[in-house]
């Protein structure tokens, strides 16, 4: 439908979809959906806003925000990983995920067929710098335990497994650059998705904190810290994810305060989380991206306000309760950034590595004993544990083929931000970094919601912000 033939409400609602105010309505579908257990509710409206961009909307940028909010969602009831009988299972809400899911793909497929703009022969022939990288990798994860023994006993499992890792690096990169009018897109819609998704987190980590009495005997008993979709250490990392980003929006309008203090809560929301990798890669991205931002806005240098009330905020919270926060955080502080467990693993992966060299020896571990955080034995035999260490996992799991086709790739994201250089790259940038790092302590970059959301970051910043 061409926007000249739309009646006005609908030509309303096509703007009201590149807003903030549309990221507003997300972010209230998804706490909605996580306080209050109200998951196939949620989806439903996504998926209608998502039919209506299908069948007439100007473009498909706004499922960037729908999707990782969809990965965050699920209440804490609805966790697979503690559960048999999630919401998930299909006898519950599975089949008409499913349902969803089959509506999704069929309007999608409509949209690149009736569309000759961004659908048909356009949408394969546009330009998609990043993706010979995302291929090789793919192909790393296909190829994984080709040869071994591991492959012979679980050949369909490591195959499936290794095909959703695979969709989840490239699928969003692959339909927002050919299935986006770059040239209307926002520049700040990205940091806008990060900002909602920040206070989605947020609002999640709160009511974990009040409804499931968290602080035990004056001191944070992080183990009770997940939801539906994770626990501590994915919360705080994906958390750590979004500190960039309202730092990006600095440069905008007359209300750079509001950003800035935004930035703090993140950082204060990744603290209170008490996940070691994620706490100190939030401070570091908090550092970095209120540096970046200094240097790369004039308004944002020249509100000094701001910048002295965020300093004063945080001496004057050290010093009134310096003692409360130690008491909270005496348990982490006492065990420290010690790896605890991880270096058994490391030794476990490095051999399975060394036994299998080329293809590795599948996303399986030969060496069933490894620490899993699951309870459900169903969700462990599909979901592995895996190895909290990326470049570790990419050897164990695919060998040296898919540890090269993993350079590849990372080449490439290195190039795309560092070439043509900018401010506003560099908070994407920052992003990604904190996601990577984190990842080298944990398999962030093998969870579905973190690698959703990097693969549409990609797509922002190859086909929006490096003009």
């Amino acid at each position: 439908m061409d926007i000249l033939d739309k009646p006005s409400y609908l030509r309303a609602f096509d703007d009201f979809l590149y807003k903030p105010t549309y990221l507003l309505l997300c972010w209230a579908l998804t706490v909605f959906a996580n306080v209050f257990g109200a998951e196939l509710f949620t989806y439903t409206c996504f998926v209608l806003i998502v039919l209506y961009l299908c069948l007439c909307g100007r473009d498909l940028l706004p499922i960037m925000p729908l999707a990782i909010c969809s990965y965050i969602a699920p209440s804490r009831n609805s966790n697979p990983g503690l559960s048999n009988d999630s919401l998930f299972a299909f006898s519950n809400g599975g089949l008409y995920i499913i349902i969803l899911a089959v509506v999704l793909i069929a309007a999608l497929v409509y949209r690149l067929i009736r569309d000759p703009e961004l659908g048909r022969s356009a949408f394969w022939k546009c330009k998609r710098t990043l993706l010979p990288g995302m291929l090789a990798l793919a192909a790393g994860y296909l190829l994984s335990g080709l040869g071994s023994d591991q492959l012979t006993a679980i050949g369909p499992k490591n195959l499936l497994f290794s095909s959703i890792q695979a969709v989840s690096v490239i699928l969003f990169y692959f339909i927002l650059t050919g299935c986006v009018k770059w040239e209307k897109a926002p520049a700040g819609y990205l940091a806008w998705t990060g900002m909602c998704v920040g206070y989605v987190l947020l609002a999640e980590l709160l009511f974990i904190y009040f409804r499931y009495g968290v602080i035990q005997n004056g001191a944070i008993e992080r183990t009770l810290i997940y939801s539906g979709w994770g626990h501590y250490n994915n919360i705080g990392a994906l958390l750590a994810m979004m500190i960039p980003f309202p730092f990006f929006l600095t440069g905008k309008g007359k209300h750079s305060g509001l950003f800035y203090i935004s930035g703090l809560l993140f950082l204060a929301g990744v603290l209170f989380t008490c996940s070691r990798a994620s706490m100190l890669c939030g401070v570091l991205a908090y550092l970095a991206s209120y540096t970046i931002s200094l240097l790369h806005s004039r308004r944002a240098r020249a509100n000094f306000a701001i910048h002295i009330f965020t300093a004063l905020v945080i001496l004057v919270v050290f010093i009134l309760y310096h003692d409360d926060l130690l008491r909270l955080f005496r348990d982490l502080i006492g065990h420290g950034f010690k790896p605890g467990e991880r270096f058994e693993g490391y030794a476990a992966g490095w051999e399975q590595f060394l036994n299998d060299p080329i293809f590795g020896a599948t996303f399986y571990p030969v060496d069933e004993s490894i620490y899993s955080w699951s309870t459900s034995a169903e969700f462990v035999a599909f979901f592995p544990p895996r190895w909290h260490n990326t470049f570790l996992q990419m050897l164990a799991s695919c060998g040296v083929v898919g540890f090269a086709a993993y350079i590849f790739h990372r080449v490439q994201t290195f190039q795309l931000f560092l070439r043509n250089f900018s401010g506003k790259k560099m908070f994407v940038f920052v992003s990604m970094l904190t996601m990577l790092v984190t990842s080298m302590v944990d398999c962030h970059f093998f969870n579905l919601g973190p690698v959703l959301f990097y693969s549409a970051t990609l797509a922002f910043t190859e086909c929006r912000l490096n003009k």
